[in-house]
Parts: structure tokens; C-alpha cells; sequence
């Protein structure tokens, strides 16, 4: 039966099935730990989620039998706190119509679902200006379906030859039967814009007129497969397809002084190309929060391979490994995290799909849907070759960082964490190692990265 609650907004559903005699004399409640045999369930609170999606995540039914230490009820808390749509979820137990049986009321206290990916709002010496937004809504309509989108846009960049940046990008994931079950994926991509490649002066100095760019229109479609192995793994499966349209600038060498100049690997097909590649990953977590974790471990694997052939103009290899670990301190206000990551590439990957500097030294800006709006190099606070390195084909990170919070309640920020962070990070090529005529200490330079700022949930 479906009945509306006091206020008349929330979904309340109640299943029952029927008590048989004998399996009711099983379900004894007398003892330490008595069992019940599930009468109904009753789902409450629910405004924007449907009770049908919640009872096939919930992994009990009417007719099973449970103890208050069951451990599938806790269980089944996790997964549901694991969806993402709810900021509290509590399990108690109704008497039953007759003895040895009982009701199970499942009480959600719903969250919002909107998430921002991205939010994308700089300033440069080589880009005046930039800005965007990159979102999700998780659970359209209360079916579980997660809709994305985001753009970004900039100003004309400084550095000669370069063109206005924007990137638009699209996406939809649909679960095939219910929440924790196989669910599809698809994204569309466009994006026309600038990469910025040294062509004079020193590798400390920011000067737009020292570089070179690069313009590239990208338009391409991603699709993929997802199921959920256990309640804490994941396993994922995506093709991509791009077609890519890049506009060399005329100067293609570096001055190096002195005579001496060296080829400018732009690492992208001048003309019209094709990429095309196959991506797997691996996701285990156990973190007990998807948003401010405080406790548990991230795993994710990932291999893409690009098939060059008739239709495609790229072959590699890209591996990513990335693991955090969470532990609290005390009453769970305070935790230090662990991060760590490591890739390699091996082939000619285009250059939006190599490691980037940026996007390893959070003290620089990052890349906006793949877009990038900055000349701005490593510091290099160790003296090492990191400046050569704008791109890579080995990357590691691994920071340390600490959290407090600051709040937690119900209004528009449900939470807030302070949070500092610093760590080391290295970048080099396949051919710096395999040809270099320094130190290995020059030819896998590291340097400092740090954080530090609010997270708001």
C-alpha cells in the first residue's frame, strides 16, 4: 500500500507478507538476541526519492529473518548513505501483528543532490580571463538517472596565434534495473582552444610572447557500462571516439641560445585526426562519507588503450593508479588523509590526454574541461629540471593532508572542513630516462605542492 505521512509530502510504502505459522514460531523473540520475521517494511522521509528505489538498494525483504545485531542492517544503512541522497538513514524495528514478527522502518533524511564538479574562475598573465561551471543533478526525478554539464569560456589569450578557449561537455548516466545494479553512461564533448608551448626565453619566465600556440577543436562521444561487484566495488567500462582538428604555428623549434635548438613536441596530428580508445577501471571504496570522509580507503585502477589503425590516428597505453587513506582523531573533528597517485603512458597520446603539470601542483591553476589558460611553471623550489617537464609520460604525487571541521548542520551548507595539505610530485618522459645524459636526479625531478582552503558540502 502507498499512504502519505502527517504532512502529506513524503512517499511512505509498506510491504507485508504473509506470516505463515511455522516460520513465525521460528523468528523466536525471547532470549539476548531475539529474531523477527520481517512483516512489512516502511520507508518515511523520502520527499524526492521513490520508496521502490530504496527498498531494492535496502537488501532485505519481507518474509526474511533478522536480529537487532544483524549485520545486514547495518549493511544496508551503507549502501544506502553510499548513494549519495541522503545526509542521515535510520533502521528501527514496529511490533508485528502477531508474535515473533515485526515491522522494519527505514527513516531517510534526504539531501540535496545537486553537485558541483567544477567551478572555473581565473585570471593569468598569458589569459585575462576565464570562467565556467561544470555540474550534476544525482538522482533526477527520484530514479536514480545522474544528468551532467559543463561549460567554460575565456578571453582571447596573449600568447601570439592562440584563439578564444571554450569547452562544452554533456553527460548521463541511467541505471539499467535499480541503484546498485548495472547502470549505462554517455557524454558528449566539444572544446576549441589554445595549448601553449615554449618557444623562447627561460623556463622561470611566464612571458606570453615567449610561447607558441597550438588551437585544437575537439568533438567527441564516450559510452560505458558500470556494475557494482560488492557494495564497495566497482568495476567500469568505457569507448571513446573523437575527431580533432589542430592548427600548428609556424615556429615549431625552441631557441635554446647559443646557436642551439631543439624540435617542439607538440604531441598532436596537424590537420584532421582520430582518436579512439577503450577504457577499464576499478574503483574499491570504503570511506565512510562520498563528500567530507573521515574514515576508510579509495582505491582506483585505470588502463585506457588508444587503437591506432584505419580509423584512428593515436596508439598507447595509459595506466593511473590513485589510493587514499582516511583516519580520524578523536571524536572524528579531526583526520589526516593519505594520497597517493602514479601513471605512465606509453605511445603517442595526444597532449590532453598526457600527464600535466598543473593538474599535479595544486599551486597552479588546473586544466577546465581539458582547456588550459596558463604559462605558469613549477616553482621548482628544489633547482631541478621540473620546468622542462610541462608535459609527461610518468607522474606520481603523494600529500599529506589534515582536516577539521568547522560545522555541521542542516541549513544550505550542510558542512564545512578546513583542510591544509602539502606533498611531493614528480613529472619526466620515457625519453629523458631511456636518453639522459645527467643525474637521475635531473632526469625525474620532483617538487613541492601544497593546498589549503574550505570544502563545503
Amino acid at each position: 500500500e502507498e499512504l502519505p505521512n502527517e504532512d502529506n509530502q513524503a512517499e511512505v510504502e509498506i510491504i507485508e507478507a504473509p506470516v505463515a505459522p511455522e516460520t513465525a514460531t521460528e523468528a523466536d523473540d525471547r532470549g539476548p538476541n531475539p529474531r523477527y520475521l520481517l512483516e512489512g517494511i516502511v520507508v518515511r522521509g523520502n520527499h524526492k526519492t521513490r520508496a521502490a528505489m530504496i527498498l531494492k538498494v535496502l537488501g532485505l525483504k519481507s518474509g526474511d529473518v533478522v536480529t537487532a545485531a544483524d549485520r545486514r542492517v547495518s549493511a544496508a544503512r551503507s549502501r544506502l548513505l553510499a548513494l549519495g541522497y541522503f545526509l542521515d538513514v535510520r533502521l528501527s524495528m514496529d511490533k508485528g501483528r502477531s508474535r515473533g514478527s515485526a515491522i522494519l522502518v527505514v527513516e531517510v533524511e534526504e539531501r540535496g543532490t545537486v553537485i558541483i564538479n567544477g567551478l572555473y574562475l581565473g585570471t593569468s598573465e598569458a589569459t585575462s580571463m576565464w570562467g565556467g561551471l561544470d555540474v550534476a543533478e544525482t538522482n533526477l526525478l527520484g530514479h536514480g538517472v545522474l544528468l551532467s554539464g559543463g561549460l567554460v569560456r575565456s578571453t582571447t589569450p596573449k600568447v601570439p596565434g592562440s584563439r578564444a578557449g571554450e569547452a562544452y561537455r554533456l553527460g548521463i548516466a541511467v541505471p539499467l534495473f535499480d541503484l546498485d545494479g548495472p547502470w549505462i553512461t554517455a557524454n558528449l564533448l566539444y572544446a576549441h582552444g589554445s595549448e601553449f608551448f615554449r618557444a623562447f626565453g627561460d623556463t622561470q619566465d611566464v612571458n606570453p610572447s615567449d610561447h607558441v600556440a597550438a588551437n585544437t577543436r575537439r568533438l567527441g562521444a564516450r559510452g560505458g557500462l558500470g556494475v557494482l561487484l560488492s557494495r564497495t566495488t566497482k568495476f567500469y567500462a568505457e569507448g571513446r571516439v573523437e575527431r580533432l582538428g589542430a592548427n600548428l604555428p609556424d615556429v615549431r623549434s625552441r631557441d635554446l641560445g647559443l646557436g642551439r635548438a631543439e624540435r617542439i613536441d607538440f604531441s598532436i596530428a596537424e590537420g584532421e585526426s582520430h582518436l579512439a580508445s577503450v577504457l577499464l577501471s576499478l574503483e574499491v571504496d570504503t570511506r565512510d562519507d562520498p563528500f567530507l570522509p573521515r574514515a576508510g580507503n579509495r582505491l582506483l585502477f585505470s588502463l585506457e588503450s588508444g587503437m591506432g589503425a584505419a580509423f584512428a590516428d593515436y596508439s598507447f597505453s595509459k595506466g593511473v593508479l590513485a589510493y587514499s587513506h582516511h583516519l580520524p582523531i578523536g571524536k572524528r573533528r579531526h583526520s589526516f588523509a593519505l594520497h597517493a597517485f602514479g601513471g605512465l603512458i606509453h605511445g603517442n597520446a595526444p597532449y590532453f590526454d598526457r600527464f600535466f603539470v598543473a593538474d599535479l601542483n595544486q599551486l597552479l591553476p588546473p586544466r577546465a574541461l581539458g582547456q588550459n589558460f596558463s604559462t605558469l611553471p613549477s616553482f621548482n623550489l628544489f633547482e631541478n629540471a621540473i620546468n622542462e617537464h610541462r608535459f609527461g609520460d610518468y607522474a606520481g604525487r603523494v600529500m599529506l593532508e589534515y582536516g577539521v571541521a568547522l560545522w555541521r548542520g542542516r541549513g544550505f551548507f550542510y558542512r564545512a572542513d578546513l583542510f591544509t595539505g602539502v606533498g611531493l610530485f614528480a613529472l619526466t618522459q620515457a625519453h629523458d630516462l631511456r636518453l639522459r645524459s645527467s643525474s637521475v636526479y635531473e632526469a625525474l625531478p620532483i617538487d613541492v605542492t601544497a593546498d589549503f582552503g574550505v570544502r563545503l558540502d
